[in-house]
Parts: structure tokens; C-alpha cells; sequence
């Protein structure tokens, strides 16, 4: 196991060579844009819920496929300034939080709310959180208010791989947990935890370390449990040649991803339960500090195998943990549909949304 954060030396630059590949990479993800566009109007050939989708997510794959993490990060405003231009749109006052270690968290709503939902974004541990992460919480802070419950979300903005290794998102994860709990005085009953696909792996890193102390992170010791656990499309399962898993359905992200993202993650340090939940034992699940888990997944993601495995590993010890699939949905959907520019309800967020009311 790793027992210190380490940064990577040599592989935290983009060489000139890569930088001028950006046009041909971009050249390349147009083009395949302008196929599936025809390739949407064949019948049987589009398998997301719209032509819109279908071409969106033949770039997704496209790009995140022909891109390395450093080339998708040259092209990818921060957590922060994607943060900071949500607010400005929305005339917020941003209010910011320095969590130390080069994390910070990101206030939206009324940060005395009662109920606070703690976000881990996804994006392979690389990428910052995109706009649709932002519509996104202002959507369920907008439904609890519409269910007269008042909601505030905080986003953590954590260091990105390869500038920090495992655990060293992990730490700031577990900080930022600690500052909800600990600085704004909030029972943990009254805090939720979320993430997705990257983010999720973090939030079951997190509840890991709740039960099981990480060796080389602080331990965080809570009085009562967390209201619950919500994990969108999580990546429970670090291997980089992944088996098992869904092919050609039409998802967002591709099986090409998991090498490049997961060795920019991990480095040279070992998995473990907390970096591979899907490794872990049932019984490593028994004592959750949290009282109910939601799993939301897509009915076309090709992760789909490894998330139903993963709930029926832990609901054998722990069976306050629901699964919903979003039929015809991709990878992490409620978010990366508003990312680009889709207005159609997702399935996994209508549920979300019920489940919240029912939380708060």
C-alpha cells in the first residue's frame, strides 16, 4: 500500500509534440462528430435516447480515447473557474473554502442549510468538474426547495492526477468530509456524500476509511452515521485491462480509458480495498458509517457489469444499498446530458430527486 501522496515528476508536462497533436486530435473528434450524425439517422444505429446524444457521445468517446489526461486537462478550465463562471452567470456571491493541501471546497445554496450534499466529481481522477456538474446541483437544490427542504451543496475541488497520486485525493476527500463535520458544527446525519464514476471510487474510498482507518490518512471518527451515500456510475474497479465488461452500447467513455486515467492515478502504488472496492470482501462492508446508500447506473454504460456486481458484494453485509438503471442512459448521464446541452430529464435524475425528498 501507498503510504504517501506522490507526485508525478515526469509525466506532469505536455511535451511540444503533444501540444501540436491537438489539432489533428481535434480534426479527428469533428470528424467523427459529422459521421455519427449520419450514422444517428440509420435506423438501429443510434442507441442513445436522442440524434443529439448519439453525436455527443460518439465525441465523448472520441476525445477521451485519442486525448491523454494532460492533453484533456490543457483543454479543461478548472474545477475552480468553471465554479467561479457558474456563479457569475447565476449573480452568486461565490464563497470559497481553503481545505489545505491544495483542495478547496466550492459553495452552492445556502451554505447554512441545514442538509449539506458533500460532492466528489468524476472524470478519471483528471479531469475538473464541466459546467453540467453545476446545472446539476443547482437542479437538485431547486427540487428539495421545490419540496420545501433547503439543500446546499459543497464541491470539493481536489488535485488532479497525475499531480497527485493515490492516496492523495483520498486525503483530501476525507478533509473535506472532516471540515463539514467538524468546522460547520453539522451532525453527520445531516450530511450526504456523493461522487461519480472517478468521484464515486472516492466516496467509497471514503466510507472505507470511516470503517477502516487508511494507514496513511488521518482517521475521522464520527458520532453517528451519514444520511446516506449516493454514487453515480461508480469506478469501483482500477484494473487497466478491465474484463467483463459491456462493449459497443453506445456509452460515452470506452474501455480504452482505463489505462491511461488509472496508472495516472495509482502510479507506483499498490490497489487496495480503498483504491478497488471491487476487490474487497462483503465483510469489509459491515459497519458503513451511513444509513442508506443509493447506486444510480446507465442501461447502455459498459461499467454497467462492474456496478451490479459491486451493490451484490455489498448489499450481502450492508442491505440499506439501492440500485436504479437508467435504461438507454450512458456513463454518469445526469450530468454529461447537461454538459452538452441536453434538456431531457434523465431517468437517474428524476430517481435522485425522489430519493432526496425522501432524505431530507
Amino acid at each position: 500500500m501507498s503510504k504517501t501522496a506522490k507526485p508525478a515528476v515526469s509525466a506532469t508536462r505536455l511535451s511540444l509534440v503533444q501540444k501540436l497533436d491537438m489539432l489533428p486530435a481535434l480534426v479527428s473528434i469533428l470528424s467523427v462528430g459529422v459521421v455519427s450524425l449520419f450514422s444517428g439517422l440509420v435506423p438501429g444505429m443510434r442507441r442513445a435516447p436522442s440524434l443529439h446524444l448519439h453525436v455527443a457521445y460518439a465525441m465523448l468517446r472520441k476525445a477521451t480515447s485519442r486525448l491523454s489526461p494532460l492533453q484533456l486537462q490543457l483543454a479543461s478550465p478548472s474545477t475552480e473557474s468553471i465554479y467561479l463562471r457558474y456563479m457569475r452567470s447565476a449573480r452568486l456571491t461565490p464563497q470559497s473554502v481553503d481545505l489545505g493541501t491544495g483542495a478547496k471546497g466550492h459553495w452552492l445554496g445556502d451554505k447554512n442549510a441545514k442538509k449539506v450534499l458533500v460532492w466528489y466529481h468524476g472524470g478519471g481522477f483528471c479531469l475538473p468538474a464541466n459546467m453540467g456538474y453545476f446545472k446539476f446541483f443547482e437542479q437538485l437544490i431547486q427540487s428539495a426547495g421545490d419540496s420545501g427542504h433547503d439543500l446546499a451543496v459543497f464541491v470539493l475541488s481536489y488535485t488532479l492526477a497525475p499531480h497527485m497520486r493515490y492516496p492523495g485525493q483520498l486525503s483530501q476527500v476525507v478533509e473535506a468530509l472532516r471540515y463539514i463535520v467538524m468546522q460547520t458544527h453539522r451532525s453527520p446525519l445531516d450530511v450526504l456524500v456523493g461522487g461519480d464514476s472517478a468521484g464515486g471510487n472516492l466516496a467509497v474510498g471514503l466510507l472505507s476509511h470511516l470503517s477502516h482507518s487508511h494507514p496513511a490518512i488521518p482517521a475521522l471518527n464520527l458520532e453517528e452515521p451519514l444520511a446516506g451515500v449516493i454514487l453515480i456510475s461508480p469506478w469501483t474497479s482500477l484494473d487497466a485491462n478491465p474484463v467483463g465488461l459491456s462493449k459497443d452500447t453506445g456509452d460515452l467513455i470506452t474501455t480504452q480509458v482505463a489505462g491511461p486515467w488509472s496508472s495516472a492515478y495509482l502510479g507506483d502504488a499498490d490497489r487496495d480495498y480503498y483504491s478497488d472496492a471491487s476487490n474487497a470482501p462483503s465483510t469489509w462492508f459491515e459497519n458503513l458509517q451511513v444509513k442508506e446508500i443509493l447506486v444510480l447506473g446507465g442501461g447502455n454504460e459498459i461499467m454497467r457489469p462492474m456496478i451490479e456486481a459491486f451493490v451484490q458484494k455489498v448489499q450481502v453485509a450492508f442491505p440499506s444499498v439501492e440500485l436504479f438503471i437508467g435504461e438507454l442512459e450512458a456513463h454518469v448521464a445526469p450530468v454529461f446530458n447537461l454538459y452538452v446541452g441536453s434538456k431531457m430529464e434523465t431517468q437517474q435524475g428524476e430517481k435522485l430527486k425522489n430519493w432526496l425528498k425522501k432524505m431530507l
